[in-house]
């Protein structure tokens, strides 16, 4: 492209950006679930006073949604409506947009990582926890049914073996998101969930309680140095998003082969990126996953020495290598959207 072109191009970025803000800060105030759940059109007192807000700040953010075409004003009446086919992304997607104003929070604390005497990284918080499960609580429900049970479906036999009942270990639970669905659907089988963060395993175990889960284990420890009696006894291990915030990802796939049965096989799910980053040239979907690694698993990645310091885009081609120097064999590479899902077994 050439400079008008290039031009235009990063302003897009840049505006989308703003937007965003606004659909973080919406998302934060309780809009969104006033939106997606209206079924008449409403004004902007009408909104306003739902949330006991002033009504000229609740215009200003809704007159931004509409240029955004994300709702729509009625010229005439003045009124605002919400299409039907724009409420499930809203529910599903605008929890995640909040994440800009913990960037903002973390900002300063990342410009000292890049100095030359400065820390490494800095780790998962309880701060970060609860802002990452009040994001992933909306969407777990949807991510486990619409995306882990549908490729694990493509595993034959898999649901079979969870509903007469398997041993399932889930490596770096955070709050317990995935894995107390994943309980209460497959009662028969036994899950445990292991985090480093205290913070999150309270968490965890809060909502085990809530649920009543009774085949439900949760376990603060580390990835890198398994419980020893763990070993031989899981005939499944999971890790979502996990094995790229580690310090030493290789170190984890060894504990995680040693915790298997002989039988018992890794559910690995990352992101879908290519190992060159000039292989990811134009997504900008891997760019977003770049952005958010620098911010969070990057610098989590690096808090503990040694490190390597992969990232959340590490790609598929290290992902292989990785898994198949830990001794393990992948005996299928599922693409999912933006993530990818191995199957591997010892």
């Amino acid at each position: 492209m050439d400079d008008k072109e290039f031009a235009g191009y990063l302003g897009n970025i840049f505006q989308n950006g703003l937007v965003m803000v606004s659909v973080g800060l919406g998302y934060e105030l309780g809009f969104f679930k006033i939106l997606t759940a209206a079924t008449e059109p409403f004004s902007a007192e009408e909104l306003a006073s739902k949330l006991n807000f002033k009504e000229r700040y609740t215009r200003e953010w809704l007159s931004c949604m509409v240029a955004a075409k994300i709702i729509h004003q009625n010229k005439e009446t003045r009124l605002y409506t919400v299409p039907e086919e724009h409420k499930p992304a809203l529910r599903m997607s605008t929890g995640f947009a909040p994440i800009i104003f913990n960037f903002g929070v973390r900002a300063e604390r990342l410009k000292q990582c890049f100095q030359k005497d400065g820390p490494f990284g800095f780790d998962f918080d309880t701060e970060w926890f609860g802002w990452f499960n009040n994001y992933r609580e909306g969407m777990a429900e949807n991510n486990v049914t619409s995306e882990i049970l549908p490729l694990w479906e493509k595993q034959s036999g898999l649901i079979e073996k969870l509903e007469k009942g398997i041993r399932v270990l889930d490596v770096g639970c955070g709050t317990g998101n995935f894995i107390k669905i994943l309980a209460k659907k497959f009662p028969n089988s036994s899950f445990t969930g292991l985090d480093y963060c205290a913070g999150a395993i309270d968490m965890a175990n809060k909502y085990k309680a809530e649920m009543g889960l009774q085949n439900l284990t949760l376990v603060q420890g580390d990835a890198h140095n398994l419980p020893k009696e763990f070993n031989d006894t899981f005939d499944m291990v999971f890790m979502y998003d996990t094995l790229h915030d580690l310090p030493r990802p290789h170190q984890a796939l060894q504990e995680v082969y040693n915790v298997l049965k002989n039988d018992g096989f890794l559910s690995l799910i990352e992101v879908r990126a290519r190992s060159d980053p000039v292989d990811n040239a134009g997504d900008m979907v891997v760019a977003m996953y770049y952005a958010a690694s620098m911010f969070i698993c990057l610098a989590n990645s690096m808090t503990a020495e040694p490190h390597i310091g992969y990232g959340a885009c590490w790609g598929v081609e290290e992902i292989q290598k990785a898994v198949e120097e830990s001794k393990f064999k992948i005996v299928a590479t599922i693409p999912s959207g933006p993530k990818v899902f191995f199957v591997c077994t010892k």
